[in-house]
C-alpha cells in the first residue's frame, strides 16, 4: 500500500482529507506543520505528500525547498493543495517541485482518482 502524507494546519481539513483517504484504502500519516513534515519524511518512506501551502513556522514552498535538497527525499511525489490556484501561483507550486496543484476545498467525488493518479505520475518529479 502506497504511503502518504497529508501536511495540514487546518484540523478540520486534516480529518476531511484523512478520512477520505481511509475510505479509499489508505493509511495516511498526518503532519501539522512543516518540521512535523520533515520528521516523518525522515523516518517512513512516504510515496506522495499533500502539502497544503500556507503553513505556521514553515510556509510549504520552505518545506517543498528542503525535500528538493535532500537526496534521500527529493523524488516524492509532492501535490500543492491550497485555495491558491491562479495560473500565477499554480505555476509558481509547479516550478518548485509539485508535481501537481488540487484546489480547496477539496471536490470529495473526484478526491480517489485524483489520488490514484498523482501516485502513478512519473514525469513530473523533479
Amino acid at each position: 500500500m502506497p504511503e502518504i502524507l497529508i501536511v495540514e494546519d487546518n484540523l478540520l481539513n486534516l480529518v476531511i482529507e484523512a478520512d477520505l483517504l481511509k475510505s479509499f484504502g489508505y493509511e495516511p500519516k498526518k503532519a501539522k506543520n512543516g518540521f512535523e513534515a520533515l520528521e516523518i519524511l525522515n523516518e517512513t518512506r512516504i510515496d506522495l505528500m499533500l502539502l497544503d501551502m500556507e503553513l505556521p513556522k514553515m510556509h510549504g514552498l520552505e518545506l517543498l525547498q528542503r525535500i528538493k535538497l535532500n537526496p534521500e527525499i527529493r523524488n516524492i511525489r509532492v501535490v500543492a493543495v491550497t485555495g491558491y490556484c491562479d495560473s500565477e501561483s499554480k505555476e509558481k507550486f509547479l516550478k518548485a517541485g509539485c508535481c501537481a496543484v488540487l484546489a480547496k476545498p477539496i471536490n470529495f467525488g473526484d478526491f480517489g482518482s485524483q489520488v490514484k493518479e498523482f501516485l502513478t505520475m512519473t514525469g513530473s518529479l523533479h
